[in-house]
Protein backbone atom coordinates (compact mmCIF):
# COMPACT_ATOMS: atom_id res chain seq x y z
CA UNK A 1 0.00 0.00 0.00
CA UNK A 2 1.27 3.28 -0.83
CA UNK A 3 0.68 6.81 -0.33
CA UNK A 4 1.09 10.03 -2.46
CA UNK A 5 0.54 13.32 -1.77
CA UNK A 6 -0.68 15.58 -4.49
CA UNK A 7 0.31 19.24 -4.18
CA UNK A 8 -1.05 20.05 -7.76
CA UNK A 9 -3.85 21.21 -6.25
CA UNK A 10 -2.19 23.02 -3.49
CA UNK A 11 -3.11 26.81 -3.77
CA UNK A 12 -0.49 29.41 -1.97
CA UNK A 13 -2.31 32.20 -0.17
CA UNK A 14 -1.48 35.71 -1.50
CA UNK A 15 1.38 37.10 0.99
CA UNK A 16 0.17 40.65 -0.04
CA UNK A 17 -2.03 42.40 -2.11
CA UNK A 18 -1.07 42.86 -5.71
CA UNK A 19 -2.30 45.83 -6.41
CA UNK A 20 -3.71 48.19 -3.83
CA UNK A 21 -6.52 51.65 -5.09
CA UNK A 22 -5.74 54.05 -2.27
CA UNK A 23 -1.99 53.45 -2.86
CA UNK A 24 -1.17 53.43 1.19
CA UNK A 25 2.22 51.54 0.77
CA UNK A 26 3.70 54.09 -1.55
CA UNK A 27 2.92 56.95 0.98
CA UNK A 28 4.40 54.67 3.74
CA UNK A 29 7.31 54.24 1.39
CA UNK A 30 7.91 57.85 0.93
CA UNK A 31 7.28 58.78 4.67
CA UNK A 32 9.97 56.08 5.66
CA UNK A 33 12.51 57.79 2.78
CA UNK A 34 11.67 60.79 4.38
CA UNK A 35 12.11 60.22 7.56
CA UNK A 36 15.78 58.22 7.40
CA UNK A 37 16.85 61.43 5.43
CA UNK A 38 15.91 63.55 7.64
CA UNK A 39 17.63 61.04 10.95
CA UNK A 40 20.95 61.27 8.75
CA UNK A 41 20.91 65.34 7.98
CA UNK A 42 20.00 65.84 11.72
CA UNK A 43 22.75 63.29 12.76
CA UNK A 44 25.54 65.18 10.49
CA UNK A 45 24.10 68.72 11.58
CA UNK A 46 24.67 67.71 14.97
CA UNK A 47 28.45 68.20 14.32
CA UNK A 48 28.09 70.90 12.35
CA UNK A 49 26.01 73.74 14.40
CA UNK A 50 27.67 76.61 15.38
CA UNK A 51 28.32 76.98 18.92
CA UNK A 52 28.00 73.40 19.73
CA UNK A 53 29.93 72.05 23.08
CA UNK A 54 33.44 70.21 22.60
CA UNK A 55 33.70 68.89 25.60
CA UNK A 56 34.44 65.01 26.14
CA UNK A 57 31.72 63.88 27.63
CA UNK A 58 29.33 65.72 25.38
CA UNK A 59 31.62 64.43 22.30
CA UNK A 60 30.84 60.77 23.63
CA UNK A 61 27.42 61.67 23.52
CA UNK A 62 26.82 63.42 20.85
CA UNK A 63 28.91 60.53 18.79
CA UNK A 64 26.60 57.52 19.89
CA UNK A 65 23.65 59.66 18.99
CA UNK A 66 24.92 60.30 15.59
CA UNK A 67 25.91 56.51 14.49
CA UNK A 68 22.32 55.40 16.14
CA UNK A 69 20.81 58.06 13.87
CA UNK A 70 23.16 57.33 10.70
CA UNK A 71 22.58 53.39 10.95
CA UNK A 72 18.60 53.97 11.55
CA UNK A 73 18.20 56.68 8.67
CA UNK A 74 20.11 54.51 6.11
CA UNK A 75 17.84 51.27 7.21
CA UNK A 76 14.50 53.38 6.60
CA UNK A 77 16.27 54.54 3.49
CA UNK A 78 16.83 51.30 2.00
CA UNK A 79 13.46 49.65 3.68
CA UNK A 80 11.37 52.19 1.76
CA UNK A 81 12.50 51.37 -1.33
CA UNK A 82 10.11 49.79 -3.85
CA UNK A 83 9.65 45.92 -3.83
CA UNK A 84 10.74 44.40 -7.96
CA UNK A 85 7.62 44.08 -9.76
CA UNK A 86 6.39 41.11 -9.97
CA UNK A 87 6.85 38.06 -12.84
CA UNK A 88 3.94 36.34 -14.98
CA UNK A 89 4.58 32.85 -14.39
CA UNK A 90 2.30 30.43 -16.82
CA UNK A 91 2.24 26.97 -16.21
CA UNK A 92 0.60 25.34 -19.69
CA UNK A 93 1.34 21.46 -17.81
CA UNK A 94 -0.37 22.55 -14.46
CA UNK A 95 -2.69 25.10 -16.41
CA UNK A 96 -2.04 28.05 -14.01
CA UNK A 97 -0.61 31.13 -13.91
CA UNK A 98 1.31 32.65 -11.42
CA UNK A 99 2.42 36.28 -10.26
CA UNK A 100 5.60 35.96 -8.34
CA UNK A 101 8.15 38.40 -6.81
CA UNK A 102 11.71 37.56 -6.58
CA UNK A 103 13.46 38.43 -3.72
CA UNK A 104 17.82 38.12 -3.38
CA UNK A 105 18.46 35.83 -0.75
CA UNK A 106 14.86 34.82 -0.55
CA UNK A 107 12.47 32.47 -1.75
CA UNK A 108 10.15 33.71 -4.16
CA UNK A 109 6.93 34.78 -3.07
CA UNK A 110 3.43 33.94 -4.73
CA UNK A 111 1.13 36.83 -5.33
CA UNK A 112 -1.46 35.48 -6.94
CA UNK A 113 -2.34 32.21 -8.48
CA UNK A 114 -5.24 31.15 -10.53
CA UNK A 115 -5.81 28.35 -12.62
CA UNK A 116 -7.10 28.46 -16.30
CA UNK A 117 -10.48 27.52 -15.45
CA UNK A 118 -11.05 29.99 -12.70
CA UNK A 119 -9.95 33.09 -14.77
CA UNK A 120 -12.94 35.18 -15.72
CA UNK A 121 -11.83 35.90 -19.29
CA UNK A 122 -8.85 36.38 -21.61
CA UNK A 123 -8.33 37.89 -24.71
CA UNK A 124 -5.84 36.86 -28.03
CA UNK A 125 -4.71 39.31 -30.24
CA UNK A 126 -1.57 38.77 -32.45
CA UNK A 127 1.07 37.64 -30.31
CA UNK A 128 -0.19 38.81 -27.08
CA UNK A 129 -2.62 37.22 -24.43
CA UNK A 130 -4.09 39.33 -21.71
CA UNK A 131 -5.78 37.73 -18.66
CA UNK A 132 -8.21 38.86 -15.85
CA UNK A 133 -8.25 37.10 -12.29
CA UNK A 134 -11.46 35.16 -10.81
CA UNK A 135 -12.80 39.05 -10.05
CA UNK A 136 -12.94 40.00 -13.10
CA UNK A 137 -9.10 42.68 -12.56
CA UNK A 138 -6.56 42.54 -14.97
CA UNK A 139 -3.81 40.35 -14.14
CA UNK A 140 -1.56 40.28 -16.51
CA UNK A 141 -0.34 40.94 -19.77
CA UNK A 142 2.52 38.36 -21.67
CA UNK A 143 3.86 39.03 -25.24
CA UNK A 144 5.30 35.93 -26.33
CA UNK A 145 7.31 35.28 -29.32
CA UNK A 146 7.93 31.29 -28.96
CA UNK A 147 5.34 30.39 -31.78
CA UNK A 148 5.06 27.12 -29.75
CA UNK A 149 4.73 27.97 -26.33
CA UNK A 150 1.78 30.69 -27.68
CA UNK A 151 0.14 27.81 -29.19
CA UNK A 152 0.17 26.01 -26.25
CA UNK A 153 -1.11 28.87 -23.68
CA UNK A 154 -3.75 29.37 -26.43
CA UNK A 155 -4.51 25.97 -26.32
CA UNK A 156 -5.49 25.89 -22.93
CA UNK A 157 -6.95 28.84 -22.13
CA UNK A 158 -9.53 27.33 -25.24
CA UNK A 159 -10.11 24.18 -23.21
CA UNK A 160 -10.74 25.79 -20.17
CA UNK A 161 -13.30 27.72 -22.28
CA UNK A 162 -11.74 31.64 -21.74
CA UNK A 163 -11.10 31.81 -25.33
CA UNK A 164 -13.31 31.46 -28.22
Amino acid sequence: MTIAADFANARPQAIEPVRMADGGRMIARGAQRLVGVSLTLAALGLWLAPGSSWESDVMLFKLILSLTAIIAGLGLISQGASPRAPEVEIDTIRREVRLVRRQRGMEDQVLQSSSFADLSHAEHEGNNVRLWDPAGRFLAEVSLTDRNALTSLVAGLRDAGKLA
